[in-house]
């Protein structure tokens, strides 16, 4: 009986650590199946009814060092909408919400696909080149009050010809912890590319519609 108990008293510490360790590796297989899981995607990618959207595009021209402006010239404008229905109609939240400024690459989303995750999104972010300054200057945080957020001045550094798609979009995402609960959607800009300031005037003076004459035989 005694040897018994000691053989039990020996191998206890043994199976405790056996059991823990089977313990440990069941769980973190069971925690990547459930980060993995495609039912899990796929429920990320269901579009939420609320959404952030640019109220008008961009100018047609975009240099750094100048203030990006919409095609009517005013300051950028960002919308809440829902999506419910089959029109988009203004939405609003009982808080004030901060709204992040982005670079997006052009080539983001493929195929200007409506539907993507979080971390598409985020992954799709443009920084600037390695010992230059940052991307976008300026007003880079908005706060959305009634539905509405407006972006003040606003400029880029650096062109767009460094990147493979030679393109950029501006993004608006939730600031992190701003707002809890469901998800609302980015939103983004259409693809553009932006020029180096010292070719503002050619571009500029190319764009307007060269006089045409014309000869009247007789």
């Amino acid at each position: 009986v005694n040897s018994l108990r000691n053989l039990c008293s020996a191998l206890e510490p043994f199976l405790r650590r056996v059991v823990n360790e089977e313990m440990e590796r069941s769980l973190r297989n069971s925690l990547r199946s459930f980060a993995w899981s495609p039912s899990l995607r796929i429920q990320e990618l269901e579009p939420s009814r609320l959404k952030l959207i640019f109220s008008k595009n961009l100018s047609l021209h975009i240099f750094t060092g100048n203030k990006i402006l919409d095609l009517e010239n005013s300051q950028l404008q960002i919308r809440l909408v829902d999506t419910r229905g089959e029109q988009i109609i203004q939405a609003n939240l009982p808080h004030p919400v901060k709204i992040d400024i982005v670079v997006l690459d052009g080539d983001f989303p493929m195929e200007d696909c409506d539907v993507w995750t979080i971390d598409e999104f985020e992954s799709n972010i443009v920084k600037e080149r390695t010992g230059r300054r940052p991307l976008l200057t300026g007003e880079l945080s908005v706060t959305l009050r009634d539905g509405i957020a407006l972006i003040g001045d606003i400029e880029f550094t650096d062109n767009s010809s460094w990147i493979r798609s030679r393109k950029f979009r501006i993004g608006a995402k939730v600031g992190q912890g701003s707002h809890q609960g469901f998800r609302i959607r980015e939103a983004m800009t259409e693809a553009f590319v932006v020029k180096d300031h010292r070719g503002e005037c050619k571009c500029q003076s190319s764009y307007h519609p060269r006089s045409i004459s014309f000869k009247f035989i007789i």
